[in-house]
Protein backbone atom coordinates (compact mmCIF):
# COMPACT_ATOMS: atom_id res chain seq x y z
CA UNK A 1 0.00 0.00 0.00
CA UNK A 2 2.95 2.55 0.64
CA UNK A 3 3.91 1.90 -2.97
CA UNK A 4 1.04 2.78 -3.73
CA UNK A 5 -0.13 6.01 -2.10
CA UNK A 6 3.27 7.21 -3.02
CA UNK A 7 2.81 6.82 -7.19
CA UNK A 8 0.83 9.97 -7.40
CA UNK A 9 3.76 12.05 -6.01
CA UNK A 10 5.93 10.04 -8.21
CA UNK A 11 3.91 11.03 -11.46
CA UNK A 12 3.62 14.53 -10.22
CA UNK A 13 7.77 14.87 -10.05
CA UNK A 14 7.96 12.52 -13.13
CA UNK A 15 5.39 15.59 -15.07
CA UNK A 16 7.31 18.86 -13.29
CA UNK A 17 10.77 17.12 -14.10
CA UNK A 18 9.78 17.02 -17.50
CA UNK A 19 8.03 20.51 -18.08
CA UNK A 20 11.34 22.04 -16.57
CA UNK A 21 13.15 20.00 -18.96
CA UNK A 22 10.91 21.33 -21.86
CA UNK A 23 11.91 24.72 -20.87
CA UNK A 24 15.87 24.35 -20.51
CA UNK A 25 15.67 22.82 -24.30
CA UNK A 26 13.81 25.48 -25.48
CA UNK A 27 13.74 26.27 -28.49
CA UNK A 28 14.32 22.70 -30.17
CA UNK A 29 12.82 23.69 -33.14
CA UNK A 30 12.35 26.81 -35.17
CA UNK A 31 9.61 29.16 -33.96
CA UNK A 32 6.82 30.94 -35.41
CA UNK A 33 6.29 34.68 -35.13
CA UNK A 34 2.89 35.69 -36.32
CA UNK A 35 2.81 39.53 -38.40
CA UNK A 36 -0.78 40.56 -38.54
CA UNK A 37 0.00 42.97 -41.48
CA UNK A 38 1.89 42.69 -44.93
CA UNK A 39 5.33 41.94 -45.21
CA UNK A 40 7.56 45.68 -45.36
CA UNK A 41 6.03 47.29 -42.70
CA UNK A 42 7.42 48.41 -38.84
CA UNK A 43 5.86 45.36 -37.35
CA UNK A 44 7.64 42.83 -40.02
CA UNK A 45 10.92 45.41 -39.57
CA UNK A 46 10.98 44.32 -35.97
CA UNK A 47 10.11 40.51 -36.61
CA UNK A 48 12.90 40.33 -38.95
CA UNK A 49 15.62 42.61 -37.47
CA UNK A 50 14.87 41.60 -34.00
CA UNK A 51 13.20 38.58 -32.65
CA UNK A 52 15.03 36.53 -35.89
CA UNK A 53 18.05 37.33 -34.34
CA UNK A 54 17.09 36.84 -30.72
CA UNK A 55 16.02 33.19 -31.91
CA UNK A 56 19.05 32.45 -33.87
CA UNK A 57 21.13 33.58 -30.30
CA UNK A 58 19.49 30.85 -28.38
CA UNK A 59 20.21 28.10 -31.73
CA UNK A 60 17.52 28.28 -33.99
CA UNK A 61 15.68 29.66 -36.52
CA UNK A 62 12.80 31.76 -37.02
CA UNK A 63 9.85 31.64 -39.80
CA UNK A 64 8.19 35.13 -40.20
CA UNK A 65 4.41 34.27 -40.77
CA UNK A 66 2.42 37.59 -42.30
CA UNK A 67 -0.85 37.36 -41.46
CA UNK A 68 -2.77 40.37 -42.98
CA UNK A 69 -5.95 40.97 -43.06
CA UNK A 70 -9.04 41.92 -40.13
CA UNK A 71 -7.87 45.02 -38.87
CA UNK A 72 -4.99 42.35 -37.46
CA UNK A 73 -7.82 39.98 -35.80
CA UNK A 74 -6.54 37.01 -38.54
CA UNK A 75 -3.43 37.08 -37.62
CA UNK A 76 -3.81 37.70 -33.71
CA UNK A 77 -6.55 35.28 -33.47
CA UNK A 78 -4.32 32.47 -34.90
CA UNK A 79 -2.09 33.08 -32.17
CA UNK A 80 -4.06 33.31 -29.65
CA UNK A 81 -5.39 29.59 -30.42
CA UNK A 82 -1.80 28.29 -30.84
CA UNK A 83 -0.13 26.16 -28.43
CA UNK A 84 1.22 27.44 -25.64
CA UNK A 85 4.44 25.86 -26.11
CA UNK A 86 6.56 29.32 -27.10
CA UNK A 87 6.62 28.20 -30.61
CA UNK A 88 4.15 30.64 -31.82
CA UNK A 89 4.69 34.42 -31.00
CA UNK A 90 2.58 37.37 -32.11
CA UNK A 91 4.48 40.59 -33.33
CA UNK A 92 2.00 43.69 -31.95
CA UNK A 93 1.48 46.79 -31.87
CA UNK A 94 -1.08 49.76 -31.09
CA UNK A 95 -3.82 47.57 -32.83
CA UNK A 96 -3.94 45.32 -30.36
CA UNK A 97 -4.54 47.77 -27.49
CA UNK A 98 -7.00 49.90 -29.90
CA UNK A 99 -9.03 46.37 -30.96
CA UNK A 100 -10.86 46.02 -27.80
CA UNK A 101 -12.40 49.61 -28.23
CA UNK A 102 -13.52 49.90 -31.59
CA UNK A 103 -14.56 46.16 -32.50
CA UNK A 104 -17.25 44.21 -31.35
CA UNK A 105 -17.08 40.68 -30.71
CA UNK A 106 -13.31 40.28 -31.06
CA UNK A 107 -12.55 36.27 -31.17
CA UNK A 108 -10.09 36.94 -28.69
CA UNK A 109 -9.49 38.43 -25.31
CA UNK A 110 -6.68 40.83 -25.66
CA UNK A 111 -5.53 40.80 -21.75
CA UNK A 112 -6.58 37.29 -20.97
CA UNK A 113 -5.30 34.96 -24.25
CA UNK A 114 -2.07 36.35 -24.38
CA UNK A 115 1.07 36.63 -22.10
CA UNK A 116 3.33 39.91 -22.74
CA UNK A 117 6.87 39.12 -23.08
CA UNK A 118 8.74 42.65 -24.11
CA UNK A 119 8.10 45.93 -25.79
CA UNK A 120 10.66 46.67 -28.51
CA UNK A 121 10.63 50.09 -29.02
CA UNK A 122 8.48 53.45 -29.71
CA UNK A 123 8.59 56.41 -31.79
CA UNK A 124 6.39 59.12 -33.22
CA UNK A 125 4.16 58.96 -36.55
CA UNK A 126 4.78 61.26 -39.52
CA UNK A 127 2.18 63.30 -40.90
CA UNK A 128 2.56 63.75 -44.86
CA UNK A 129 0.84 64.71 -47.84
CA UNK A 130 1.39 63.92 -51.73
CA UNK A 131 3.42 66.29 -53.21
CA UNK A 132 0.97 67.18 -55.79
CA UNK A 133 -0.80 69.15 -52.83
CA UNK A 134 -0.60 73.11 -52.26
CA UNK A 135 0.50 72.54 -48.83
CA UNK A 136 3.43 73.05 -46.30
CA UNK A 137 2.06 73.03 -43.68
CA UNK A 138 -0.76 71.59 -41.11
CA UNK A 139 -2.21 74.74 -41.20
CA UNK A 140 -2.37 75.02 -44.97
CA UNK A 141 -3.45 71.68 -44.95
CA UNK A 142 -6.85 72.16 -43.15
CA UNK A 143 -7.62 75.59 -45.31
CA UNK A 144 -7.55 73.06 -48.16
CA UNK A 145 -9.96 70.29 -46.44
CA UNK A 146 -11.90 73.19 -45.35
CA UNK A 147 -12.10 74.90 -49.47
CA UNK A 148 -12.82 70.73 -50.75
CA UNK A 149 -15.16 69.29 -47.96
CA UNK A 150 -14.58 65.33 -48.64
CA UNK A 151 -12.30 65.20 -51.52
CA UNK A 152 -9.44 64.65 -49.58
CA UNK A 153 -8.49 60.83 -48.73
CA UNK A 154 -6.31 59.66 -46.38
CA UNK A 155 -4.95 56.19 -45.68
CA UNK A 156 -4.26 54.01 -42.93
CA UNK A 157 -3.08 50.11 -42.18
CA UNK A 158 -6.61 49.40 -41.43
CA UNK A 159 -9.68 50.46 -39.45
CA UNK A 160 -8.95 50.71 -35.52
CA UNK A 161 -5.02 51.10 -36.44
CA UNK A 162 -3.11 53.92 -35.36
CA UNK A 163 -3.12 56.22 -38.40
CA UNK A 164 -7.17 55.69 -38.28
CA UNK A 165 -7.43 57.19 -35.05
CA UNK A 166 -5.07 59.78 -35.07
CA UNK A 167 -6.96 61.37 -38.44
CA UNK A 168 -10.16 60.63 -36.07
CA UNK A 169 -8.87 62.86 -33.38
CA UNK A 170 -7.57 65.46 -36.02
CA UNK A 171 -10.66 65.56 -37.74
CA UNK A 172 -12.63 66.13 -34.10
CA UNK A 173 -10.90 68.99 -32.89
CA UNK A 174 -10.40 70.46 -36.23
CA UNK A 175 -13.71 69.76 -38.40
CA UNK A 176 -11.23 68.58 -41.17
CA UNK A 177 -13.62 66.55 -43.70
CA UNK A 178 -11.49 63.58 -44.85
CA UNK A 179 -12.20 60.41 -46.75
CA UNK A 180 -10.46 56.89 -44.62
CA UNK A 181 -9.20 54.45 -46.88
CA UNK A 182 -7.99 51.32 -45.23
CA UNK A 183 -4.93 48.93 -46.32
CA UNK A 184 -3.82 45.95 -45.10
CA UNK A 185 -0.33 47.05 -43.75
CA UNK A 186 2.31 49.63 -44.25
CA UNK A 187 3.43 48.83 -47.45
CA UNK A 188 0.46 49.51 -49.28
CA UNK A 189 -0.45 52.31 -47.53
CA UNK A 190 3.07 54.14 -48.59
CA UNK A 191 2.24 53.07 -52.07
CA UNK A 192 -0.99 54.27 -52.55
CA UNK A 193 -0.05 57.65 -51.26
CA UNK A 194 3.14 57.62 -53.81
CA UNK A 195 0.51 56.86 -56.43
CA UNK A 196 -1.66 59.62 -55.53
CA UNK A 197 -4.59 57.15 -54.90
CA UNK A 198 -4.69 58.90 -51.44
CA UNK A 199 -3.71 62.61 -50.41
CA UNK A 200 -2.15 62.18 -46.78
CA UNK A 201 -1.20 59.64 -44.22
CA UNK A 202 0.13 59.45 -40.78
CA UNK A 203 2.82 56.90 -40.51
CA UNK A 204 5.55 55.39 -38.42
CA UNK A 205 8.93 57.20 -39.97
CA UNK A 206 11.28 54.36 -40.82
CA UNK A 207 9.59 53.42 -44.51
CA UNK A 208 8.90 57.09 -44.99
CA UNK A 209 12.34 59.00 -44.38
CA UNK A 210 13.56 57.98 -48.16
CA UNK A 211 10.79 58.99 -49.99
CA UNK A 212 10.52 62.46 -47.85
CA UNK A 213 14.35 62.73 -48.79
CA UNK A 214 13.67 61.87 -52.67
CA UNK A 215 10.41 64.28 -52.60
CA UNK A 216 7.93 61.61 -53.50
CA UNK A 217 6.27 63.15 -50.18
CA UNK A 218 6.33 65.89 -47.99
CA UNK A 219 5.94 65.71 -44.42
CA UNK A 220 4.04 67.99 -42.33
CA UNK A 221 4.64 67.35 -38.83
CA UNK A 222 4.62 64.52 -36.41
CA UNK A 223 1.88 63.19 -33.85
CA UNK A 224 4.18 62.11 -30.69
CA UNK A 225 5.06 64.23 -28.03
CA UNK A 226 8.82 65.36 -29.25
CA UNK A 227 10.12 66.15 -32.25
CA UNK A 228 11.94 62.94 -34.07
CA UNK A 229 16.35 63.68 -34.89
CA UNK A 230 16.33 62.99 -38.36
CA UNK A 231 13.27 65.72 -39.13
CA UNK A 232 14.31 68.20 -36.62
CA UNK A 233 12.30 71.34 -38.12
CA UNK A 234 9.46 69.54 -38.47
CA UNK A 235 7.16 70.60 -35.34
CA UNK A 236 4.92 68.55 -33.60
CA UNK A 237 1.06 68.18 -34.20
CA UNK A 238 0.43 70.65 -31.36
CA UNK A 239 2.99 72.93 -32.13
CA UNK A 240 0.95 73.25 -35.07
CA UNK A 241 -2.29 73.71 -33.43
CA UNK A 242 -4.08 70.59 -33.54
CA UNK A 243 -4.29 69.12 -29.85
CA UNK A 244 -3.43 65.64 -30.75
CA UNK A 245 -0.57 63.70 -29.47
CA UNK A 246 0.14 60.16 -30.35
CA UNK A 247 2.73 57.44 -30.47
CA UNK A 248 3.32 54.24 -31.75
CA UNK A 249 4.82 51.34 -30.19
CA UNK A 250 5.73 47.22 -31.15
CA UNK A 251 6.24 44.60 -29.04
CA UNK A 252 5.41 40.21 -28.96
CA UNK A 253 3.49 38.43 -26.94
CA UNK A 254 2.69 34.71 -26.71
CA UNK A 255 -0.34 32.91 -25.87
CA UNK A 256 -1.61 32.89 -22.45
CA UNK A 257 -0.80 29.75 -20.26
CA UNK A 258 3.70 29.91 -21.79
CA UNK A 259 5.58 28.32 -19.77
CA UNK A 260 7.31 31.23 -17.36
CA UNK A 261 10.95 29.86 -18.02
CA UNK A 262 10.40 30.12 -21.61
CA UNK A 263 8.93 33.33 -21.20
CA UNK A 264 11.99 34.92 -19.01
CA UNK A 265 14.14 33.17 -22.10
CA UNK A 266 12.65 34.75 -24.62
CA UNK A 267 12.50 38.32 -22.82
CA UNK A 268 16.58 38.16 -21.94
CA UNK A 269 17.46 36.64 -25.76
CA UNK A 270 15.26 39.87 -27.15
CA UNK A 271 17.04 42.67 -24.59
CA UNK A 272 20.60 41.38 -25.43
CA UNK A 273 19.70 41.93 -29.39
CA UNK A 274 18.17 45.45 -28.23
CA UNK A 275 21.26 46.32 -26.85
CA UNK A 276 23.96 45.10 -29.79
CA UNK A 277 25.50 48.14 -30.97
CA UNK A 278 24.54 47.50 -34.63
CA UNK A 279 20.85 46.75 -34.22
CA UNK A 280 20.49 50.31 -31.70
CA UNK A 281 22.37 51.99 -34.75
CA UNK A 282 19.89 50.53 -37.57
CA UNK A 283 16.63 51.45 -35.25
CA UNK A 284 17.86 54.81 -33.87
CA UNK A 285 18.65 55.54 -37.47
CA UNK A 286 14.91 54.75 -38.17
CA UNK A 287 13.80 57.21 -35.55
CA UNK A 288 13.01 54.39 -32.86
CA UNK A 289 13.33 54.90 -29.38
CA UNK A 290 14.61 51.37 -27.73
CA UNK A 291 12.59 50.38 -24.76
CA UNK A 292 12.98 46.51 -24.12
CA UNK A 293 10.84 46.67 -21.05
CA UNK A 294 10.03 44.04 -18.71
CA UNK A 295 6.88 41.58 -19.33
CA UNK A 296 5.62 42.82 -15.79
CA UNK A 297 6.57 46.37 -17.05
CA UNK A 298 5.13 45.84 -20.51
CA UNK A 299 1.83 44.07 -18.76
CA UNK A 300 0.99 47.24 -17.37
CA UNK A 301 1.70 49.59 -20.24
CA UNK A 302 -0.67 47.14 -22.76
CA UNK A 303 -3.51 47.47 -19.87
CA UNK A 304 -3.22 51.19 -19.37
CA UNK A 305 -3.38 51.47 -23.31
CA UNK A 306 -6.73 49.37 -23.68
CA UNK A 307 -8.08 51.79 -21.47
CA UNK A 308 -7.18 54.71 -22.98
CA UNK A 309 -8.03 53.90 -26.38
CA UNK A 310 -11.07 53.51 -24.90
CA UNK A 311 -11.76 57.02 -23.69
CA UNK A 312 -10.12 58.39 -27.63
CA UNK A 313 -12.92 56.34 -29.15
CA UNK A 314 -15.50 56.87 -27.22
CA UNK A 315 -14.39 60.88 -27.29
CA UNK A 316 -13.63 60.92 -31.42
CA UNK A 317 -17.08 57.85 -31.98
CA UNK A 318 -14.52 56.73 -34.41
CA UNK A 319 -16.09 53.13 -35.96
CA UNK A 320 -14.50 50.22 -37.82
CA UNK A 321 -16.27 50.86 -41.27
Amino acid sequence: MRHISTLPCVLLTMVNASAIAQSERYPSRPVRVVVPYTAGGANDIFARMVLTRAVADLGQTTIVDNRPGGNTTIGTQLAARAAPDGYTLLNVDNAYTIGPSVQINLPYDTLKDFTRITMYASTSPVLVVHPSLPVKSVKELLALAQAQPGRLAYGSTGNGTTGHLAFAQIRQVTGMDAVHVPYKGGAPQITALISGEVSMLLSVPAPLLSHIKSGRMRALAVSGAKRLNALPDLPTLQESGVAVIMDSFWGVVAPAGTNAAIIKTLHEAIERVLKYADTRTRLEDMQFQIAGSAPAQFEAFVEREVQRWVGVVKATGAKVE
